[in-house]
């Protein structure tokens, strides 16, 4: 044991040199380097350093304002950033060093899996000088330190090994309840850095509970007890990180049906072909090579070359009267139970059963759809096989010299090492490269960020909080606005260095209808903005890129008072008496115009009844309803919502066509309208799909869809929507131009908008 430790030791070391190497300006100066200043890597720094900087407890309260968000669920690393808390308060003052602290926790956790995984292979008999090469190579091999990128919680290798080290320990059966205690404790530890890390831990020992069931099939009472023990140890993480995080969450309507589960997954090219192979690029064109950069594993061209074989053994065998032995290959008794569980994990995290018409076991087991990215469970297999793959060959390796081919064996040795450190070398060299990004965003000193402010005689503490244009946002996977970033990035660093939060969050799994209240900050001024009634009478600071806005983007920004600007970005003063002023004068407008319209029962109007058309749905079998008694339900399919033909007492011109879509949580993504025009003969004249993703007027969980048509006399037109669960409301075709009050029974609409 002592060996081990000083051949660990000499590893470390080693690793540590190729990373200081790859990446010195790190390691010299960590808190004046991004690794990324992408989207998913900045809002990681921001999230971590706003926290460590102004916030306690359980709640982040630089996004999302007033409502904050759990640190759970927005990559805070909440269990680790309390820790540094910690260190700040009463050891030693860091929390201005918030990306120093991410970018070298990163290279440490990734480190740290080394150890595990030396230890893993020396406990399969492998020598220590071959053990030591290999491990290296694992570990610089690894897909975990590609999500150095962006995904920074998903950098730290050391949970799955060791995960794996000391499940393999508990089945030896000796000092059973320390490893159990060490499972649990380091499933517990992984859970509150990422949901994704429980999940690992849980999956990989059901695989190992599921192979062992089926190895003692034929006694299972022999086993029942042991398998039960190994359950509970399984279970226990999964449901204190999943117990109390529900216990200590205020919000109920999180998205639970999240984009990616039948995206985001596996497939064998994943596994076994590198990233920039050329292969792909020399059959692409043929054959489709195409795989989620989420599901990639690649392990190596000796595993790749190994698992072909016994994928061709395997065909032979079946094909083949004369059988070739698959002896060869098979694991040895240490390793088969973890060898079998992995590839049942990997068929797993290729959505099988899943997408073959599975599809209802996520019924049965909602919790597993929540994992967008099921190629992260890949990694499981990745160590396991690569671990597989190096006791393969050292096996061979003493075959041939007990064969007497002591050169044959030593040619097979240097070709795998050589090959298999090629692919590391090339992998952590792929990894590192661009991650080199002078911090510009969250520096330790706030002075140079906040002389902006000095100059324009401005106090931060004037405003309550930051709203950025262009406007970013997502809604649970239903609405989404990225058309750029470049404001969102801003803000974060403005957030950063004043202290004042942002209303906007990016966070797919934000409340639903707290994100729908974001979104709405741009809505007409028709509708009031329901965000306000949570919010105290400071203006809003409007930090604006000079970008290209679209037209509600523009309205906002010309309201605003600008008080300091570059040639980039601008810094506005923006009173909430604009959103409470446009939203008084629009229903005073609406008010003065009643009068002049008339009535013709539940439609008052000021041109020809005839050229509308109002469906209000009462009909229908919704559960949700949006105003009246009823409205519009499909549970999948297309449907034909409209289907008019426009006759003499239609007047021609500009129409609008609107409708209310309900934002339903049972599925990810937003229902498909499309508005189709034919003439009198019968040809499309007219075709557009309305926007239903990048929609700011909602109210009540619902957004109101439109577009602008040109209707003829003998013209047909037709609605229609697609999906699942969809729901609609208040369908209203009406001249351009014309004023339309609808009176239902439960509200009135002017123009289609509530009043």
């Amino acid at each position: 044991m002592k060996k081990n430790g000083i051949a660990i030791i000499f590893l470390m070391v080693i690793a540590t040199l190729v990373l200081f190497m790859q990446l010195k300006p790190v390691f010299q100066h960590p808190n004046s380097i991004l690794y990324s200043k992408g989207g998913d890597a900045q809002k990681s720094y921001f999230n971590f350093s706003y926290y460590l900087k102004y916030d306690d407890g359980i709640r982040h309260d630089g996004i999302n304002y007033p409502y904050g968000d759990h640190l759970q669920y927005i990559n805070s690393h909440p269990l680790y950033v309390q820790l540094v808390k910690f260190v700040d308060k009463h050891i030693f003052a860091v929390a201005d060093h918030g990306v120093a602290i991410l970018n070298l926790t990163m290279l440490a956790l990734f480190l740290l899996a080394l150890p595990f995984i030396f230890l893993i292979l020396r406990h399969y008999s492998l020598p220590r000088w071959y053990a030591g090469i290999i491990s290296l190579i694992i570990l610089f091999l690894s897909p975990q330190f590609d999500r150095i990128h962006g995904h920074f919680e998903m950098v730290y290798a050391v949970f799955l090994p060791m995960f794996w080290y000391f499940l393999i320990l508990w089945r030896q059966g000796n000092k059973r309840k320390l490893w159990s205690v060490l499972l649990i404790i380091s499933a517990l530890i992984g859970g509150f850095t990422s949901a994704y890390f429980a999940a690992f831990y849980t999956i990989l020992l059901f695989g190992v509970l599921i192979i062992e069931c089926w190895n003692h099939r034929k006694k299972l009472t022999d086993y029942w007890k042991t398998g039960l023990y190994l359950f509970v140890v399984a279970v226990i993480p999964l449901l204190i990180v999943k117990g109390l995080v529900s216990a200590t969450d205020w919000v109920s309507d999180r998205p639970n049906n999240p984009y990616g589960f039948y995206v985001y997954h596996a497939n064998f090219l994943s596994i076994f072909l590198p990233p920039g192979s050329q292969l792909k690029s020399i059959l692409g064109n043929h054959i489709n090579m195409d795989f989620q950069w989420e599901g990639r594993a690649y392990v190596g061209l000796p595993a790749t070359l190994l698992a072909v074989s016994m994928f061709l053994t395997g065909v032979f065998n079946l094909i083949s009267k004369k059988k070739s032995s698959w002896k060869i290959f098979k694991p040895t008794k240490k390793i088969k139970v973890f060898f079998y569980a992995s590839i049942l994990i990997l068929l797993f995290s290729m959505c099988i059963p899943f997408k073959y018409g599975f599809d209802w076991l996520l019924n049965v087991l909602p919790p597993v759809k929540q994992f967008r990215a099921l190629g992260r469970f890949t990694w499981v297999f990745y160590y396991v096989f690569t671990a597989y793959t190096a006791w393969f060959i050292y096996r061979l390796f003493r075959l041939l010299k007990i064969k007497k081919l002591p050169v044959v064996a030593t040619i097979l040795l240097v070709f795998v090492i050589g090959y298999w450190a090629i692919d590391a070398g090339i992998n952590i060299k792929r990894s590192t490269r661009g991650l080199l990004n002078n911090n510009d965003k969250f520096e330790s000193d706030d002075s140079d960020y906040l002389a902006r402010f000095q100059e324009a005689k401005v106090n931060p503490d004037e405003f309550q909080a930051i709203f950025f244009l262009p406007f970013a946002s997502t809604c649970g996977d239903k609405l989404l606005f990225e058309h750029s970033l470049n404001g969102f990035s801003e803000a974060m660093k403005c957030s950063y260095h004043t202290g004042l939060p942002l209303i906007q969050s990016f966070s797919p799994r934000l409340s639903y209808s707290q994100a729908l209240s974001s979104i709405q900050m741009l809505a007409t001024p028709a509708i009031r903005k329901s965000r306000l009634n949570d919010m105290n009478d400071k203006p809003i600071l409007l930090v604006c890129t000079k970008e290209k806005l679209n037209d509600r983007e523009k309205w906002l920004q010309n309201r605003a008072e600008v008080f300091w600007e570059d040639k980039y970005i601008t810094l506005s003063r923006l009173p909430l008496s604009v959103f409470h002023d446009s939203y008084d004068k629009w229903h005073k407008q609406v008010e003065s115009e009643l009068p002049n319209l008339q009535s013709f029962g539940e439609i008052a109007t000021d041109t020809a009844i005839n050229s509308i058309l109002f469906n209000g749905f009462e009909d229908g079998s919704a559960k949700t309803v949006f105003s009246g008694n009823a409205s519009f339900y499909s549970r999948k399919g297309q449907q034909v919502l409209l289907d008019k033909k426009i006759d003499a007492q239609f007047q021609e011109g500009k129409y609008e066509l609107s409708f209310w879509l309900y934002v339903d949580s049972k599925k990810y993504d937003m229902p498909k309208a499309e508005v189709k025009v034919f003439d009198a003969s019968g040809n499309q004249t007219f075709y557009k799909r309305m926007n239903t993703r990048q929609v700011h007027d909602t109210y009540n969980g619902w957004i109101r869809v439109s577009e602008m048509v040109e209707l003829r006399t003998g013209d047909t037109l037709q609605l229609l929507i697609k999906d699942e669960y969809v729901s609609v409301d208040n369908l209203l075709v009406k001249p351009a131009d014309a004023k339309v009050l609808v009176k239902t029974s439960t509200q009135n609409f002017f123009n289609n908008y509530p009043l």
